[in-house]
């Protein structure tokens, strides 16, 4: 009886060991992406204005979605708040970052930042401070949105309740 007893806590004992190894195990880690800086006039991270579709997805894998016309629009809206515009004879000729609240859809907020360190969430004086005023204002038809546009650099801040809420920046012209 005692050897049975033994042999049972023995048992036991090597199954929680083996337990605790195996929950030592990590789990496989995704690569941490390259941290998305948007130069503006340049691009975003290794992604350059005038690039094709194609080198846009092979640097941000397949588009959420895609929608198709004269300008392709790469839509990433819901997985990163990033969506480009491409034209197929210029390249990568827009890039819109979006934060939740902005847009009806289903949107991850976009986690980067300009070079200049300005990002979703940021407050209309920390974008002046970043870039001087800006060469003209606008609201969007409904009073909620204002936008803060910088024709020299091809950007447009638009702000809600004095939060950024997305950053569109266009192909130096």
């Amino acid at each position: 009886m005692k050897t049975k007893r033994n042999t049972l806590l023995l048992s036991l004992l090597m199954l929680s060991l083996v337990s605790l190894i195996s929950c030592e195990k990590k789990a496989d880690v995704e690569e941490p992406r390259e941290e998305l800086v948007i130069e503006p006039l340049v691009g975003i991270g290794s992604v350059r204005f005038g690039m094709t579709k194609d080198q846009i997805v092979e640097h941000f894998g397949q588009p959420d979605q895609i929608f198709e016309g004269p300008v392709t629009k790469l839509n990433y809206v819901p997985s990163q708040g990033l969506n480009f515009a491409v034209d197929p004879e210029l390249g990568l000729q827009e890039i819109g970052c979006w934060s939740e609240g902005m847009l009806p859809s289903r949107v991850t907020t976009f986690s980067g930042k300009t070079k200049e360190g300005i990002g979703i969430g940021a407050s209309e004086e920390e974008i002046v401070a970043a870039y001087g005023q800006p060469d003209r204002t606008s609201t969007d038809s409904r009073g909620i949105i204002q936008n803060l546009h910088y024709d020299k650099i091809g950007a447009k801040f638009s702000l809600k309740e004095g939060k950024l809420m997305s950053m569109v920046f266009e192909v130096p012209k």
